[in-house]
């Protein structure tokens, strides 16, 4: 493997899907990929649908008879309070963060319950720092960018330079609120120089 590919290498893992929801729960993995834990939701008993912009992952997840929609996650054709969970892991730092809080609150039903894996900032300082390549630094610097003219603006910045935001604390809560969602829990996962590289949260429907 080469220096970049185990740098960019990381593990990062919600709780199982056994432990987070019931069979026959209808939900919804937002940034669902190649299907991996949407398979997981159909091998539990959990009905999952898939949510992407990756036309290929879908594809993919079609060809293993698992139930997908090509959508952005910032306007999902999708009903409202019709979805008892969702998981959506590392997808919310590649989007408008603040609309796509406001439709997964539209779409939860009372007491549903949603489990995420964002982007800290020590995720992108560690690029910036210890990055093997010149690429993957400058790749951290203009998230880092990004992320401060989005929270000054509310708006991402122009093509490739607003592609990823990191996610803080304070923010999500603000969010959380005007989508009528309310934390549940929240833990840290790995950090560096002190910062964290991801972090985790379960959020409920209010």
């Amino acid at each position: 493997m080469r220096s970049a590919e185990r740098f960019a290498w990381e593990a990062y893992t919600l709780p199982s899907i056994q432990a987070r929801f019931s069979p026959g729960t209808l939900v919804i993995d937002v940034g669902c990929g190649s299907g991996k834990e949407l398979r997981q939701l159909t091998e539990s008993g959990c009905v999952g649908i898939g949510l992407d912009i990756d036309a290929d992952a879908l594809a993919n997840c079609r060809r293993n008879n698992l139930l997908v929609v090509l959508a952005q996650a910032e306007y999902m054709p999708l009903r409202t309070a019709s979805f008892g969970g969702l998981i959506c892991t590392v997808a919310v730092p590649y989007t408008d963060e603040s609309r796509v809080m406001q439709e997964i609150g539209r779409i939860l039903k009372p007491g549903a319950r949603g489990f995420f894996c964002y982007h800290g900032f020590g995720y992108f300082l560690r690029y910036i720092l210890t990055g093997p390549t010149v690429r993957m630094r400058f790749y951290g610097v203009r998230s880092l960018l990004n992320t401060w003219f989005y929270r000054a603006t509310g708006r991402r910045l122009s093509g490739f330079w607003g592609d990823t935001l990191y996610q803080t604390h304070g923010c999500l809560l603000k969010y959380y609120r005007r989508g009528g969602l309310k934390l549940v829990e929240a833990q840290a996962g790995r950090r560096f120089l002190g910062f964290p590289v991801f972090m985790y949260h379960t959020v409920e429907k209010a």
